[in-house]
């Protein structure tokens, strides 16, 4: 210790530091880079003792090359001894809450049920919980060998260390050229991270550390020539300073020449020579020792080696005085002893103690995945054994969402090679991994397999797997793989999952037409149409115009017994289907309340790459329904998230329900910067971009723009048969357009058609919208009476934002003859933009109140528009009544991300405390 930690003042000093951060409730990431054998151990052992003296709580974990195939086996080690040193009780508060998504890791099974991200969020809390008492020191030794979802989390952890009593402390050995930089990167430079790179041992410290060694001080010369031949490294340093103890040195500048030879090799012969005179038994036990790693008992070692346990224990004794394991310990005192160790072994040698090793391990009932190492470290040899082992393991990975290392687990399995018949599952797993991370050589092993596989379930995996390969390329080669495979599946779920992909791609692109038709018309004749036939065809009644109890007994058809929930799920298109097809029939709580389900499903979960889902619609909930201001913050989250995954070809129809509520909060030039067509033309989403650009571009006065745009968007929906106004809204907004320049005629046709088509359905509010466009386009006389029928029938329908902009324009409308009559439809418009936040309509609203004789009251909740999206997210879930807690639980953030987001609001509102949120957002309105 007292040589590693010569000259490091500054280092000791910053980790001194860190820990006082801790306790005040300001978590720090201190990472310690450099060479092997810099001291990067020796300033972690030194830190974990400060932290014993100061009452911390302290988490050691220690990665080795050969644990890299683990997954999660740095978690593991971190967390598993405060779990398994506390009672029952205690233990369940420790993994309460979202803690709990990680608490399958440490249940003895798979985390099956939860993905990386839930893993990751519930061990984050599962870190908050342990400090519920005390700061927490987390130490990590040589992070370039940890598996990469123990890397992942600890990367998560580090953004999320503000206000949280927590100093991790990771050593890197730098110069490792298999060490995964980017993750390294990502911890070492976060939000609350410093790097200190221990620099080499001066010159003094070198000649105090050999003088200390040999009794007496060493000559000039003597001290240069150990300087010069250990590079001042402080492992090279002690180790040389041992050899020259051992060999008598007087330290004279005679026998510096002699250093050279001792300590120019580096660590092997030094390593070896210590060995040596120690005896075979000993040099057998350090060899099986670095084999069963650091959870190997005296009994492994015994077993490895054949010897008895008290052999086994005095030999231990002895490499612990030999300064090759720690002294009481079955740990080596550096890495580079260890490899040292391993590298003189035997291959033969070394073979026989792996496989003995995961025998041992696979009778105890130990982890897939450590079993599985062993067989990693060895060369390939046709052993069916490792095979399973390392098919086990690869499922465990899949299971813990740690893909990469399931991909090396099937590469190594395939290697060995499997048997004639188990080849094709090998392949099947591999290439549907492969083709899911996009590697390269996936598909060639999918169709490999499925010259293989029997018809049957594994056949119709790689065929839904290949679909998922062709799908943006060749979008035909793919529907007819997944039809295959739909023809091929037994499994009920399997079957439905493949179904789903089959219709998605079918109504994706228009080139599907006569396909398309053909399954909706052979749903239609079904008797008993499975969930996902149903949501389909809810959807195109829903666009063709049927009533809107159809559409409801349809949708609700498909909800029926939660399959399509469980089997589905809310990250699945047609799920999202769904929610709309509801929306469309005119039940807002209904379809909140299956939204609120998604969002359910996802936090029980932890399914948050889907939430995006559930945001989409809520936005298009809100437009109708709802909020505008919670409709843009929804869309944006959405965006942002869609932005993130590189959901590219989602993105653009995501912008449009960001700028559709965007446009209402009268930010329209912002809402048409957001539209591009992009990958979305010529697919389902097109109408659906173009109607909310056209409308923006007709708006903003590109009059000859946005008519293309509407036009266009028309065409399609006529493609689709889709005739209900409020499906994509385009025939409307032309109706709007034309009628504002002076195409009276034509604006009727389209008013009047979309008028017969929600009347026939029995739609309140697309009536409403239809008529509000039939005024527009009629003279004043006749333009009354009509838009007193839209305001009424509006008034029954739940659309309160279009009930408001047609009560804005009946009072328009009377104000050029009657300002007395104008002012009341007028107040309730402007009473229905605060209660649906839209700026855009208050301000028309208002101008014409003024115009009126009237002087508004100023909207009650305007200071909401000031919030951000991610404010307004957390704003609305106060008002719900959730705790921070809860509130950050929920949102996959922190308690100080909950906590400086309140903060913000309170500030933007006028408030000084969450009892006036409820007002201040207007909740009693809502």
């Amino acid at each position: 210790m007292a040589a590693f930690l010569l000259s490091r003042t500054d280092e000791t000093a910053e980790l001194d530091a860190a820990l006082s951060d801790a306790t005040r409730g300001e978590g720090r990431v201190v990472v310690l880079q450099g060479p092997a054998g810099i001291g990067k151990t020796a300033l972690l052992d030194y830190v974990r003792d400060e932290a014993g003296t100061r009452g911390v709580r302290v988490l050691t974990a220690r990665a080795s090359a050969l644990d890299r195939a683990f997954a999660h086996g740095v978690v593991h080690q971190l967390f598993e001894p405060a779990l398994a040193g506390v009672d029952r009780p205690r233990r369940d508060a420790l993994l309460s809450g979202a803690a709990g998504r990680a608490a399958t890791l440490f249940a003895g099974g798979d985390a099956a049920d939860e993905p990386a991200y839930a893993i990751q969020h519930g061990l984050y809390w599962l870190t908050v919980n342990l400090t519920g008492d005390r700061p927490l020191l987390m130490l990590v030794d040589d992070l370039q060998w940890a598996d990469l979802p123990s890397l992942r989390f600890l990367e998560y952890l580090g953004r999320r260390l503000d206000g949280l009593p927590v100093t991790l402390v990771a050593t890197v050995r730098t110069a490792e050229p298999d060490a995964p930089a980017e993750l390294l990167t990502e911890i070492a430079h976060g939000p609350s991270a410093r790097t200190l790179s221990p620099a080499p041992l001066e010159i003094d410290a070198v000649g105090e550390v050999v003088g200390g060694a040999i009794g007496t001080t060493p000559e000039p010369g003597f001290v240069r020539a150990a300087w010069e031949a250990t590079g001042g490294s402080p492992l090279l340093v002690s180790l040389l300073a041992r050899e020259a103890a051992s060999l008598r040195l007087a330290g004279t500048d005679d026998e510096g020449a002699r250093l050279t030879g001792l300590g120019a090799p580096g660590v092997a012969p030094a390593v070896r020579r210590r060995l040596q005179p120690l005896g075979a038994e000993a040099e057998a036990v350090a060899r099986a020792v670095a084999v069963a790693g650091p959870r190997g008992t005296v009994d492994d070692i015994a077993a490895l080696t054949g010897l008895t346990t008290g052999t086994v224990a005095a030999a231990v004794e002895r490499l612990g005085a030999a300064a090759v394991l720690r002294p009481g310990s079955r740990s080596f005192v550096h890495p580079l002893v260890e490899a040292a160790v391993l590298e003189a072994c035997p291959p033969g040698v070394r073979s026989r103690l792996h496989r003995a090793a995961a025998d041992r391990l696979r009778a105890q009932g130990a982890r897939p995945a450590e079993v599985a190492l062993h067989w990693t470290a060895i060369d390939p040899a046709g052993d069916p054994q490792a095979v399973t082992d390392l098919l086990a393991a690869a499922a465990a990975a899949v299971a813990d969402d740690a893909p990469e290392t399931a991909v090396a687990h099937l590469r190594r399995a395939l290697a060995e090679p499997p048997s004639a018949e188990r080849r094709g599952r090998v392949l099947l797993e591999l290439g549907e991994l492969e083709v899911r991370g996009q590697l390269p050589g996936g598909a060639a092993r999918l169709r490999e397999a499925l010259t293989l596989l029997p018809p049957g379930n594994d056949a119709a995996r790689a065929r839904a797997a290949l679909g998922n390969e062709l799908v943006h390329n060749d979008p035909v080669a793919a529907l007819a793989q997944v039809r295959l495979g739909l023809e091929q599946a037994t499994d009920p779920v399997l079957a439905l999952r493949l179904e789903a992909f089959t219709l998605e791609a079918l109504i994706f692109p228009d080139a599907f037409a006569a396909e398309r038709e053909a399954a909706f018309a052979a749903g239609r004749a079904d008797p008993d149409p499975s969930p996902v036939m149903l949501v389909n065809l809810a959807l195109a009644a829903a666009g063709a115009g049927r009533p809107r109890a159809e559409v409801r007994d349809l949708a609700e058809r498909a909800l029926a017994g939660n399959r399509l929930l469980d089997a589905i799920g809310p990250g699945n298109s047609t799920w999202n289907l769904l929610t709309h097809a509801l929306r469309f029939a005119e039940a807002p709580e209904r379809t909140r309340q299956v939204l609120q389900d998604g969002e359910a499903h996802i936090a029980r979960h932890g399914l948050s790459a889907s939430r995006f889902f559930v945001d989409q619609s809520f936005g298009y909930w809100h437009r109708d329904f709802g909020s505008v201001a919670t409709g843009a913050a929804r869309g944006q989250l959405c965006l942002e998230q869609c932005r993130e995954l590189g959901y590219l070809l989602t993105i653009p129809v995501v912008a449009a329900i960001v700028s559709e509520n965007l446009v209402h909060l009268d930010r329209v030039a912002e809402a048409e910067a957001h539209l591009d067509l992009g990958p979305a033309a010529e697919t389902f989403m097109e109408p659906f971009i173009l109607t909310v650009r056209g409308y923006s571009r007709y708006l903003l006065g590109r009059v000859a723009d946005a008519e293309a745009d509407l036009r266009r968007s028309v065409a399609f929906d006529d493609r689709r048969g889709w005739v209900a106004p409020h499906f994509t809204r385009s025939a409307l907004r032309l109706a709007e357009l034309l009628a504002a320049t002076g195409r009276r005629e034509e604006a009727l046709e389209l008013a009047d058609r979309a008028v017969a088509v929600a009347d026939a359905a029995g739609l309140e509010g697309p009536l409403g919208m239809a008529l509000r466009a039939r005024a527009m386009a009629q003279p004043p006389d006749r333009a009354v009476p009509t838009l007193r029928a839209a305001v009424d029938v509006l008034g029954r329908s739940p659309y309160r934002l279009d009930h408001g902009w047609a009560l804005h324009d009946l009072g328009a409308l009377l104000l050029r003859t009657d300002r007395a009559a104008a002012r009341e439809p007028l107040r309730l418009a402007l009473d229905a933009a605060a209660r649906t936040e839209s700026t855009r309509l208050a301000r028309h609203s208002r101008t014409a109140l003024e115009a009126a004789g009237v002087r508004p009251r100023r909207s009650h909740v305007s200071g909401t528009l000031a919030l951000t999206a991610a404010e307004r997210r957390v704003a609305d879930l106060a008002v719900e009544g959730l705790t921070n807690r809860q509130i950050a639980e929920t949102l996959w953030v922190t308690l100080k991300t909950v906590e400086i987001h309140l903060s913000r609001t309170y500030g933007k509102l006028g408030i000084g405390s969450r009892r006036e949120l409820p007002t201040a957002m207007g909740a009693a309105l809502r």
